[in-house]
């Protein structure tokens, strides 16, 4: 007969142990869900940085495609585990375009990155030598830990958490996917209208051009970091989804 207090401790052994091999958590959703997004962002603006310097073409533009490859062999794990988890959070804030899914957040996501990337270098108001001296500056800073974005301080304790929600498939090429590859664009016929309505909505009101393809536009209205609403018009007819 097996005695009763040598049981319960092989039980709670048994389930100590079980504990012991689950994930553990580290962070909420939140924190997780900033992370992603900030992994996202890194990833749009140094593809932005690469592809920029590359169309001064000699030596620049072939460090950049160099550098851009140990770029995305460095990080594309990263990269598509963060977008997968990113999609998944988004979900709720989605609306269908032009057979597309996509997320107003992550479009502003895009042109926020884009923006900053192409402010720091500046090569429109350049000449011809310090464009090419600016990139190969900026370029020559991206290797060893600078190369890594899991070293990033803002990154490194969620990297983890964010592996666990790799995807099949690591095609990063228009990550995040939820932007559907826009990036802002600008203003269109409608936007005035659209704009001013939402200022008395929220304190912190902000209207993204997302599409200005005459007769077809498409805006979002966000209050603060929020995507509130999808306006979509045609011929200047808009309709409104609310987010």
């Amino acid at each position: 007969m097996i005695n009763a207090n040598y049981f319960y401790l092989v039980v709670f052994a048994a389930a100590m142990s079980g504990c012991a091999n689950q994930p553990i958590t580290t962070t909420d959703t939140n924190n997780l869900v900033k992370s992603a997004a900030y992994v996202l962002s890194e990833s749009v603006y140094f593809s932005t940085l690469f592809s920029t310097c590359a169309t001064l073409g000699g030596d620049t533009e072939l460090d950049a495609i160099d550098i851009e490859q140990n770029w995305i062999n460095a990080n594309s794990t990263l990269v598509a585990a963060a977008d997968s988890y990113y999609s998944q959070q988004q979900a709720n804030h989605t609306f269908s375009y032009d057979g597309k899914t996509l997320a107003p957040a992550a479009i502003r996501l895009v042109m926020n990155a884009r923006n900053r990337a192409t402010n720091e270098l500046s090569l429109a108001q350049r000449s011809p030598v310090n464009k090419q001296k600016t990139c190969q500056f900026r370029l020559a800073q991206i290797s060893g830990d600078k190369l890594l974005l899991a070293n990033d301080p803002q990154i490194a304790p969620y990297q983890s958490e964010l592996l666990a929600h790799l995807p099949l498939d690591l095609n990063i090429a228009n990550a995040p996917q939820l932007a559907g590859s826009l990036g802002g664009t600008a203003q269109g016929a409608s936007y005035f209208n659209i704009s001013k309505a939402h200022e008395s909505t929220c304190p912190a009101a902000y209207t993204l051009s997302m599409v200005n393809q005459w007769p077809n536009e498409a805006y979002a209205n966000f209050c603060g970091e929020k995507a509130v609403a999808v306006i979509t018009c045609e011929w200047g007819k808009c309709e409104t989804k609310k987010l």
